[in-house]
């Protein structure tokens, strides 16, 4: 390989690239000057002739433009001056045209603006005529009313012999459209005249007024005539001249276009002989840039590929070029540098092969780990959904069992009757209580509770309590006080659900063991200073609590002890419930109590304070009455959406002695149907059902109310899903409330007359 390079080297001098392409690239730009000599000069001539077109042809154009369309209005303004009855209107447009006559534009023509001025005097001399006319008619029109039935010529004439005909042949020479006929009548009128043989001083009055008539019909009839040649010869006139300047200035636009045209049509052949030229020069600056360049950069890529493959004796062809010449040397020195790097890279290799080994045992445990933890979340999610369905499934027939029991005590039964039905009724409930109190640790224990942070009224949030709890206490046999001191806040920020839940746990548990005496509720400030945090007591004077279960008591499924549980019941869930949610609240429950005696258990929470807002008495439609009255006589359409035919029974019972009219849908995608074809007042959505679910069809029900713009109606969603996470996944999807199942005769019409004596409701149901 050195021989050769040094043979070449002696035998003759290289050229260099740069300069080689310098060459190439001279040629090329004088061609390309060439080119826009050529180009130049076309453009130069066009732009030209566009300039004369812009300066000179176009104002010509324009001012004939121009010039017709104020011709064509001038023949307007006279149309209107021949045609209108209006003397008012003739005049105005008689000036218009006056004015329009006396244009700049007209004058720079002395034959336009002459014919012009003479249509003038044609207008001027027709509205004159038009206006005698006018005067002709009003004159007619007066001899007219003389000869009217009742009028003194009437009568005259109707004392002659034929006085019908002739006063018939005054009305239609009114009529005559041309002077023969007018004549015609004329001469008719005479011959009844003479055949008369009276004459009184009226009657000749009478005649003289009908043959004014006549010369005056006669006058108008050639006045008419008159003011239609002369319009003729105006609107002829006018026309004429618009045409012709029309077609003047289409006639000297298409010339000059038409040159500009075979001027770029010449450069055209002009550029395209000159490409062709530049075309061949580049086919020859493209043969010597493949023989001195390309082909030597083949040669070398495929030097290097050979390389690649492992072919280490290279013997390339020398290049024409110097720095192509360079590139062969350093491909071949090339590879000798890659004969050295192979053998390092096989050492290399070896290391990387262990590398990998203990990579891949490392993914291998990290798979494992993530399969791990797929794995629990798998049994979480089928955790969830299994208490979901249990859910689903026991609060469904349980609606209907307790809402058929309120049903049963709506019926006035016998006393053993309604004692065997509240029996019923008090189980049903405290299945469903305990149903609630494994689904809330359930979820408590997943850490899936999230608590809110809303505004309430403390002191309407502790009336509420006493209706929840009260009438447990009332049916023991037990006093129910509630005390608030002083310093209490009243409008505080916080979770008013899990609150009222722990409370009412609390409270219930004392009801419970309470035999007799009081369960009591005190709510106080911790302290003075610090109003925000608020401190629960529940206290009662029931059986109390051994010292050794005082801390038990607080997990899952335990009680004081076994008897306990055979004595009074329940699960052992309420107190660990209520403290997990405490503690979730940011506090910590702990308990006094003195077995024998009674308990108190207690609890400090804090809460955002919030300035109390002015209260107002708001009155709405049931504040007076009782839901079940207000709904009897208010009209209302509701959509049922409700799978089970049970609780479709249970629900049209609840309504039947009110006057809503019910549709049931078995299905989301009825319900959906039903909305569309009815209008409604209020929907009730089941959540799971077959095709579509509640969820889906509250979502395309509020769709359709946006593409047809009208007022969204309430969407309750009636559902057997108990958690916090399902009611929000309702208000989502578009329901304006959520009631949980089961549903009591007396929720389901609160919450329906609540919706339905909203503001406006009557006025859209009236639609």
């Amino acid at each position: 390989m050195t021989t050769n390079r040094e043979y070449g080297k002696n035998r003759r001098s290289k050229p260099r690239l740069i300069p080689t392409i310098g060459l190439y690239s001279v040629i090329a730009l004088i061609f390309l000057f060439i080119i826009g000599l050529v180009m130049s000069r076309s453009l130069a001539e066009i732009g030209s002739m566009a300039e004369e077109s812009r300066d000179v042809l176009l104002p010509s154009i324009l001012d004939r433009q121009r010039t017709a369309i104020n011709l064509e209005r001038m023949g307007r303004f006279a149309e209107i001056v021949y045609r209108t009855e209006t003397p008012r209107v003739r005049r105005q447009y008689k000036l218009a045209a006056r004015i329009l006559s006396q244009d700049s534009i007209f004058e720079k023509d002395m034959t336009i603006n002459r014919q012009v001025v003479d249509a003038y005097h044609d207008v001027e001399t027709m509205a004159r005529i038009l206006d005698n006319q006018d005067e002709i008619i009003a004159r007619c029109n007066t001899i007219l009313l003389g000869f009217m039935p009742g009028s003194d010529n009437s009568a005259e004439l109707l004392k002659m012999p034929n006085g019908k005909e002739m006063i018939s042949l005054l009305f239609l020479s009114d009529k005559a459209t041309n002077l023969t006929t007018l004549e015609e009548f004329k001469v008719r009128f005479v011959q009844l005249t003479k055949e008369s043989k009276t004459t009184t001083t009226r009657k000749n009055q009478a005649l003289d007024d009908a043959y004014t008539l006549f010369s005056l019909l006669q006058e108008r009839l050639t006045t008419k005539h008159t003011t239609q040649k002369l319009w003729t010869r105006i609107n002829n006139s006018l026309e004429g001249l618009s045409a012709n300047l029309s077609v003047n200035a289409a006639s000297t636009a298409d010339t000059i276009f038409t040159s500009i045209v075979d001027e770029a049509n010449t450069s055209m052949r002009h550029s395209i002989l000159a490409a062709a030229s530049l075309f061949g020069a580049l086919l020859v600056m493209l043969f010597f840039t493949q023989r001195d360049i390309v082909t030597p950069i083949m040669n070398y890529v495929h030097g290097l590929d050979r390389i690649a493959q492992g072919d280490r004796d290279l013997d390339l062809t020398e290049a024409r070029l110097k720095e192509m010449d360079n590139i062969r040397t350093a491909v071949e020195r090339s590879a000798t540098l890659m004969t050295q790097l192979a053998s390092r890279t096989q050492e290399m290799q070896e290391v990387n092969r262990a590398l990998e080994i203990e990579v891949a045992q490392r993914k291998k445990a990290q798979s494992e780990l993530a399969d791990e933890k797929e794995r629990a979340e798998s049994a979480d999610r089928a955790k969830s959904e299994f208490l979901a369905g249990m859910s689903h499934e026991i609060r469904t027939p349980m609606n209907t069992m307790l809402g058929m029991g309120d049903l049963i005590l709506d019926t006035n039964p016998t006393p053993i009757q309604r004692k065997y039905i509240e029996i019923f009724q008090s189980s049903g409930e405290m299945l469903m209580a305990i149903i609630n109190d494994v689904l809330d640790l359930s979820k408590i224990e997943a850490g899936e509770v999230k608590l809110e942070h809303v505004q309430f009224n403390l002191e309407e949030f502790l009336i509420r309590m006493r209706k929840i709890v009260g009438d447990r206490a009332e049916q023991k046999g037990l006093d129910f006080f509630i005390d608030v001191g002083p310093g209490v806040p009243t409008q505080i920020k916080g979770d008013p659900t899990r609150l009222r839940q722990v409370l009412v746990n609390l409270i219930d548990n004392g009801v419970k063991f309470t035999e007799k005496g009081e369960v009591r509720l005190t709510i106080q400030p911790t302290s003075p200073d610090s109003p925000d945090r608020i401190t629960f007591a529940v206290i009662d004077t029931g059986i109390g609590i051994a010292p050794q279960a005082q801390q038990q008591i607080f997990h899952r499924f335990t009680q004081a002890d076994s008897s306990t549980t055979r004595k009074y019941g329940g699960t052992g869930l309420g107190l660990a419930i209520s403290r997990r949610l405490v503690e979730l609240m940011g506090g910590d429950i702990h308990l006094e109590s003195t077995l024998g005696q009674g308990s108190a258990f207690y609890f400090t929470l804090k809460f955002d304070l919030v300035e109390a807002p002015v209260e107002q008495a708001v009155a709405t439609a049931n504040s007076k009455e009782d839901h079940a009255t207000y709904l009897s006589r208010v009209p209302t359409n509701i959509l049922v959406a409700e799978d089970s035919e049970s609780n479709q029974a249970l629900i049209e019972l609840y309504f039947k002695k009110t006057a809503c009219r019910l549709d049931f849908a078995s299905d989301g995608s009825e319900a959906v149907e039903y909305y569309k074809r009815s209008p409604y007042d209020l929907v009730l959505m089941d959540i799971q059902m077959p095709v579509i679910d509640g969820y889906e069809a509250t979502r395309i029900i509020r769709d359709y109310e946006k593409e047809q713009g009208k007022t969204p109606v309430p969407i309750v969603a009636v559902t057997a899903n108990a958690f916090k996470e399902d009611r929000d996944k309702c208000i989502e999807a578009g329901c304006t409330g959520y009631l949980p199942k089961p549903v009591s005769k007396a929720g389901l019409l609160e919450c329906v007359a609540t919706h339905v004596s909203v503001p406006g409701m009557e006025g859209r149901r009236d639609d």
